[in-house]
């Protein structure tokens, strides 16, 4: 398998991951506006949600290199149930698991604002939610790939290129939630001290 293949997967796909993008950011700003003008309804909420997530999450972490793995093992889980589930419902997981994620950062980020300031929200968000978004985008895609192919195109594929694509695409997408742990936990943390 080289390289190009690599490139010309993603270049393939480069309408989905728009798609994908675009359901991803339409829920975000909803989560931001939700943030803006619902937050004291809310907050209460999300501060239940966020600290019961972080509490199972953080249960027995004494350095960030247990950190790094609390948060893989949780990221990774997340990612497993969007490739297998988003699979075989023909990408409704992955829809639900995207609008989900994009309503929680977006309500999270604009209550974090409210409450800290937006460089702070944005230092405590960007340095690992780009890539970890990206990867959930990723396996969105790769969840679809085969409904992509069996109902949109006119021309199919053979179905081993189109497995191949789907390898490719959920590989790409694990290493890269495995690089957003790691700055989540040796970069991110840092700051929220």
């Amino acid at each position: 398998m080289n390289f190009s293949f690599w490139v010309e997967t993603l270049r393939k796909e480069k309408r989905l991951i728009l798609i994908c993008l675009g359901i991803f950011v339409l829920f975000l700003i909803l989560g931001i506006l939700a943030g803006i003008y619902f937050g004291d309804m809310i907050s209460k909420y999300v501060d239940m949600y966020l600290k019961k997530m972080f509490q199972q999450i953080l249960k027995n972490v004494d350095n960030k290199f247990e950190l790094f793995l609390a948060i893989l093992k949780n990221n990774m889980r997340v990612y497993l149930i969007l490739i297998v589930a988003g699979t075989l419902t023909f990408g409704l997981v992955s829809l639900f698991v995207l609008m989900s994620n994009g309503v929680i950062v977006g309500a999270v980020a604009a209550l974090s604002a409210k409450h800290t300031s937006v460089g702070k929200t944005l230092l405590l968000l960007l340095p690992h939610g780009v890539i970890e978004i990206f990867a959930f985008l990723i396996g969105s895609v790769a969840s679809v790939i085969f409904l992509e192919n069996l109902v949109l195109e006119k021309k199919k594929e053979d179905f081993k290129i189109v497995f191949k694509r789907f390898c490719i695409l959920s590989i790409l997408g694990a290493v890269l939630v495995v690089v957003a742990a790691f700055i989540e936990a040796y970069v991110t943390s840092s700051f929220a001290m």
